[in-house]
């Protein structure tokens, strides 16, 4: 297992954030200017965390969660964005950010974790951390 730490993202994470996205998912619908607004408002958010998993000075990923208030669903956090590159992955970065998303949205005294799993590769990291699936849709949840 690798040692990794977890820090806030910072502004001038923003090029690494860059470079994982484009070359783990391609080109992206919006330019490096538009990415480098989004990203800077998103980290001045109160109601949300951008968190991101690192080994040495390296960044292996990201997770980028917001709290939510629903008259319907009530109080629980939806994860946005969650990424890890592979080699950390297959070392336990996205088990390590995920269980950490999750610590800090218990502290936020959300009653739920929802993530909509696009992958299979994320699919198998839900139904490991107790995550169960919706029905109707792609989205998992977690009771915290």
């Amino acid at each position: 297992m690798f040692n990794f730490y977890l820090k806030r993202a910072l502004p001038e994470d923003f090029k690494y954030i860059y470079l994982i996205n484009s070359r783990l998912l391609g080109e992206s619908c919006l330019s490096e200017f538009n990415s480098r607004l989004i990203f800077e408002d998103i980290i001045k958010d109160s109601k949300s965390i951008f968190l991101t998993v690192n080994h040495g000075n390296r960044v292996a990923g990201y997770a980028y969660v917001k709290e939510i208030f629903s008259l319907r669903f009530g109080h629980y956090a939806e994860v946005i964005d969650f990424v890890t590159v592979e080699y950390y992955r297959k070392n336990g970065a996205d088990e390590y950010l995920l269980r950490a998303v999750e610590q800090w949205a218990s502290q936020m005294l959300c009653g739920e974790m929802r993530f909509c799993a696009d992958d299979e590769i994320k699919e198998n990291l839900l139904k490991r951390l107790g995550y169960i699936k919706d029905e109707n849709s792609q989205i998992y949840r977690k009771q915290l």
